[in-house]
């Protein structure tokens, strides 16, 4: 007799053995009950912990048992961004499911990052460990609610969802920007990541690999867990996010490169991306031995609504020990309306080297600062120690001030408070500032005891007032005698060696460019004595004594995760296009200078071979160069040159709209942004493109009534505003790119504004996608026929739509803003 098992559509619903999973069938063999019992005993059995069976997943299976999973590629398409479901589920107490390095795919391999969709695997029970699964093309790659002691062990979730970027080398796109700052409800998971943990106390995730995608590891509500060895690299939304998760070790991880908004020298936004990102009520957590460079922040802790509604609680007591934090485009670390400790971090190249806004009773100990435009910046701070730091050559070193006024939304400032008041700065050294040392602004009972300040421009500049000031036994190094406040046993060396270095920052955050082009001298400039971890400490001070106590335990088997000595870094490096950081496993062509004199020039990055030029459309090479300082000029068209190297290009004469240069590699293996594999020797096409479609745009704006022209219950009459009325602003341009974060002019409005931009343009024909970012609403039509709408209130959004085009064509824009911040930004680009 056969029995087949009830099913429902995502497997067994009923007659199941608790240690078989959905979707297995089975025969009962023999006649009698007590044989059918005695196979599915065996069955149990032959599924327990540490059993080798080995099972062959199908799409929806739930594994109820410990198990070995056949190791092969499983094309498992999953639809559900909300975690709701799953390629693959497993269910269960104390289990341990071995993949044995399989791979869950969700999408193909040549599908686009922001097209890939879908939860690899959900994880329910207690104690369950899952090891050595790859996950690729999924939105989330393991999903886990309520799973106390949750194990990931040995696991790859790279190359998952990631939206397309707007923002440019020119200008920055504010749909581009994101937001975490809440999470109540679950809104982080629709952003997708490679693993996302909710209420896992107890977890330990050690070897997990996630690159190449929007987010890394997301912890929502989960205590006393541990991550290490891992790495959440190159990605272009967050590297490790916590909400309210408290008491967790996070040790020994590569945290690289997990940033969007930057243009090096053009613009360092960040637009909330960061390696580290820690809100709302994330208490006693330790960051230890961590690389974390080049992030949006390196660090970013907020204390959390909650606070800023009350005042009360905040994200307090962790410990940031030991990371390397450098190359921010905006802080180091910043964390905010919290009381915490940061010892041993090294923070090189940030806007701020820690930007401490309303922090209380934190402690900067033996950090090391170098080349930021400001080392530590903190408004509204009260009682925070600054002891045995390290600042060496940045443009200003302490900058500590309160504002005039605060934000009166806040309801902290109305429950705490928020004066800036005795900091307490001893045994500092600040060295080589092109700048201020420390510079205090209505800030008092300030204590600036035992530092030395050499060779710096000035030593304390206080604006405003600065009552209660406290400057003894300071010892000045300076070419001449310079004002120093009143005090006791202060000294002053002078000698025309100490002249402070010109500045590599500017005050606004970017770096100074034309200064040491090649990369050997830049590379240099981040070669500075640190000592991250215990092991470092023996015969240095002053680790013996303020670091060693701070000092946490390293993790057994714990990797030194930190960028090599020679291996490229710097904000130089930080190479944001339209998928994110550029993570130099692929031919790249980069432009390094800006055009003059019709001639730029370019870095080739990637791995090592040779690259042939294929085609060069109004661009020609004129000279190679393997460092960027030494050039040789060249008088006919390369055929193979090899890389990395830099070329010098130069601009046909002539009004192109699509410039080009296509080159074919041939060198190392290579992976490219959607995490596509090209064996070595097989050739790799890359290239530039330059395509600038000039429109001829009539620009005007109106003042709309809110009661009688409301641009959504009442268009006709907003229309016939813009038909009849009388433009408050009008101008004629060639490129639409508008932000406002205020008025749109001089004596001209915030809020309640119309845009209406007319324009024509001529494009050879083709296949293109129009794409427009608005905040508010905005409707475009090409030659009459709509093609975008959304006339809705919203932040800034992206919308797009492909048109084919070809010859000269009319193009309309209507847009209106409400209130708040406002953007118009309209481009054309071949599909």
């Amino acid at each position: 007799m056969r029995r087949r098992l009830d099913r429902s559509a995502d497997g067994i619903r009923s007659g199941r053995s608790k240690c078989g999973w959905r979707g297995e069938e089975y025969e009962k063999p023999g006649k009698s009950w007590r044989n059918a019992m005695i196979y599915l005993a065996a069955l149990c059995m032959s599924l327990a912990p540490g059993s080798e069976q080995a099972i062959e997943l199908r799409p929806g299976m739930v594994i109820r048992g410990s198990a070995r999973v056949v190791a092969k590629v499983y094309e498992f398409a999953n639809a559900a961004d909300d975690a709701q479901s799953s390629a693959i589920r497993i269910q269960g107490d104390g289990i341990v499911v071995d993949f044995g390095g399989a791979t869950l795919r969700g999408t193909g391999e040549d599908v686009d990052p922001d097209r890939r969709k879908g939860t690899a695997l959900i994880v329910e029970g207690s104690n369950v460990t899952v090891k050595n699964l790859k996950a690729r093309g999924y939105k989330i790659g393991l999903f886990a609610r309520g799973v106390r002691g949750l194990k990931v062990l040995d696991c790859d979730f790279s190359y998952g969802y990631k939206p397309r970027l707007l923002s440019t080398l020119d200008r920055e796109d504010g749909a581009d920007w994101m937001s975490y700052h809440h999470n109540e409800k679950g809104e982080w998971i629709a952003k997708g990541c490679g693993a996302y943990l909710e209420d896992c106390d107890g977890f330990e995730v050690r070897n997990l690999r996630v690159i190449g995608s929007l987010n890394g590891l997301m912890l929502t509500r989960c205590d006393q867990g541990l991550v290490g060895n891992s790495n959440f690299s190159f990605l272009s939304g967050v590297g490790l996010a916590m909400y309210r998760s408290s008491a967790n070790r996070i040790l020994h991880n590569r945290i690289d490169w997990c940033v969007r908004g930057y243009s090096h020298g053009v613009y360092n936004r960040g637009q909330d991306s960061a390696g580290i990102l820690v809100y709302e009520q994330s208490h006693k957590n330790v960051f230890a031995y961590n690389s974390v460079t080049h992030g949006g922040d390196g660090f970013f802790l907020w204390a959390g609504q909650t606070t800023m509604d009350t005042g009360q609680g905040g994200c307090n007591d962790n410990l940031l020990f030991g990371n390397d934090f450098s190359h921010a485009p905006t802080n180091g670390i910043e964390a905010t309306f919290s009381r915490n400790s940061f010892v041993n971090n090294l923070i090189l190249e940030c806007w701020h080297g820690i930007w401490g806004g309303y922090s209380y009773d934190t402690k900067v100990i033996a950090n090391t600062f170098g080349l930021n435009a400001e080392g530590i910046a903190l408004e509204h701070g009260q009682g925070n120690e600054f002891y045995r730091n390290v600042f060496r050559r940045d443009l200003n070193g302490i900058v500590l001030w309160q504002n005039p006024s605060q934000d009166p939304n806040w309801g902290y400032p109305k429950n705490r408070d928020t004066s800036s008041r005795d900091p307490y700065l001893h045994e500092n050294q600040f060295h080589d500032l092109a700048g201020t040392a420390v510079r205090l602004r209505d800030t008092k009972g300030a204590r600036i005891l035992g530092n030395l300040f050499g060779s710096v421009k000035e030593v304390v500049k206080v604006d405003d007032q600065a009552p209660g000031l406290q400057f003894r036994g300071n010892l000045v190094l300076a070419t001449e005698a310079i004002p120093i406040p009143e005090g006791v046993d202060n000294s002053i060396e002078t000698d025309p060696s100490y002249k402070p270095s010109p500045p590599l920052m500017l005050g606004s955050g970017n770096v100074i460019q034309g200064l040491d082009l090649k990369t050997e001298d830049y590379l240099a400039r981040f070669q500075v004595a640190w000592y991250p971890m215990p092991s470092d400490f023996k015969g240095v001070e002053p680790h013996q004594g303020a670091v060693a106590p701070f000092a946490p335990r390293p993790l057994e088997g714990g990797i030194r995760p930190f960028l090599k000595p020679g291996q490229l870094r710097g904000r130089r490096y930080i190479l944001v296009d339209d998928w994110g950081p550029y993570d130099f496993k692929s031919p790249k062509l980069w432009p390094r200078t800006k055009i003059e004199n019709g001639e730029q020039v370019f870095e080739v990055l990637g791995p090592p071979g040779m690259a042939r030029l294929l085609r060069a459309v109004d661009m020609k090479i004129v000279a190679t160069s393997a460092d960027g300082e030494n050039w040789k000029e060249i008088g006919h068209v390369p055929t193979h040159f090899p890389t990395p190297t830099f070329l010098r290009v130069k601009y046909e004469a002539g009004q192109s709209i699509d410039r080009q240069l296509e080159f074919e590699f041939v060198g190392e293996a290579t992976t490219d942004f959607r995490g596509r594999v090209t064996p070595a020797g097989q050739p790799v096409r890359f290239g530039y493109r330059r395509f600038h479609l000039p429109i001829d745009w009539t620009v005007k704006w109106f003042a709309y009534d809110k009661g009688t022209q409301e641009p959504r219950t009442q268009y006709d009459a907003f229309r016939k505003l813009l038909k009849e009325g009388k433009a408050i602003r009008e101008e004629r341009v060639q490129e639409l790119n508008y932000a406002w974060g205020g008025a749109i002019g001089p004596g001209l409005p915030a809020d309640f504004f119309a845009t209406l931009a007319e324009g024509t343009f001529q494009i050879p024909p083709g296949e293109y996608v129009l794409e427009v970012t608005s905040d508010d609403g905005v409707k475009v039509w090409i030659d009459d026929k709509l093609v975008i709408e959304n006339w809705t209130w919203h932040g800034p959004t992206l919308d797009s739509a492909q048109v084919s085009l070809g010859g000269r064509h009319r193009i309309r824009i209507e847009h209106f803003e409400i209130d708040g911040y406002s953007t118009l930004k309209l481009s054309i680009r071949p599909k």
